[in-house]
């Protein structure tokens, strides 16, 4: 998923806010779903359990990133995923997000159909 760095994003200097990679990782996984018609109710949704970030290099005002997301450990009920962000093709930031599967308002096995918009493309 592209995006687009604007004034909003950033600090006075026009480097993008620490927090606002974290809320790009999250935009990136939220377009997986709404792109494979997910629905988000108590029946099934993910929950971020566990999140290891490094930043890299600062994107910049008018930039263009881009959020790259893959599973780099796969479990019955939660998976781990790695999201990189670059520009271009410079690595910016790279983070671990461990996501828990939960239907009903319990952990539950992630159901194929659930896991697979995480491989799509």
């Amino acid at each position: 998923m592209k995006i687009r760095i604007y004034y909003e994003d950033t600090d006075a200097g026009g480097v993008v806010y620490h927090t606002n990679y974290i809320k790009y990782c999250e935009r990136a996984r939220s377009e997986k779903f709404f792109a494979n018609n997910f629905t988000f109710d108590e029946s099934g949704y993910f929950l971020v359990t566990k999140l290891d970030a490094k930043f890299i290099k600062p994107a910049k005002l008018g930039d263009i990133i881009e959020v790259k997301t893959k599973i780099a450990l796969m479990k019955k009920a939660s998976c781990t995923l790695e999201q990189t962000i670059y520009r271009d093709e410079e690595k910016l930031f790279v983070a671990n997000i461990t996501v828990a599967y939960m239907s009903n308002g319990k952990l539950s096995k992630i159901p194929e159909e659930k896991l697979s918009i995480f491989t799509r493309t």
